[in-house]
């Protein structure tokens, strides 16, 4: 999870052990995370993104969340 100005945004389904930032770290746009993985139901890798108001995921509530300004469309790719 990614706490921003607005809320939270929650990165899903990294490949295990790929990450390379730790708690509390500031990261920069473009900065790399961790690597793209397929844990849960699924047969490719996947990255599951998702803008929510707080950390406390029981009680969050999902925001909206835009890159370079628009929602992309689904399947399409979001790259720097």
């Amino acid at each position: 999870m990614i706490r921003c100005d607005r809320g939270i945004v929650s990165l899903c389904h990294l490949q295990h052990l790929s990450t390379r930032v730790r708690a509390g770290q500031h990261v920069e746009v473009g900065e790399e995370i961790g690597r793209c993985g397929n844990s849960g139901n699924s047969t490719q890798p996947h990255l599951h993104v998702q803008a929510i108001d707080r950390v406390d995921i029981e009680h969050a509530v999902a925001t909206r969340i835009a890159f370079r300004g628009a929602l992309p469309s689904n399947g399409s790719v979001v790259s720097r």
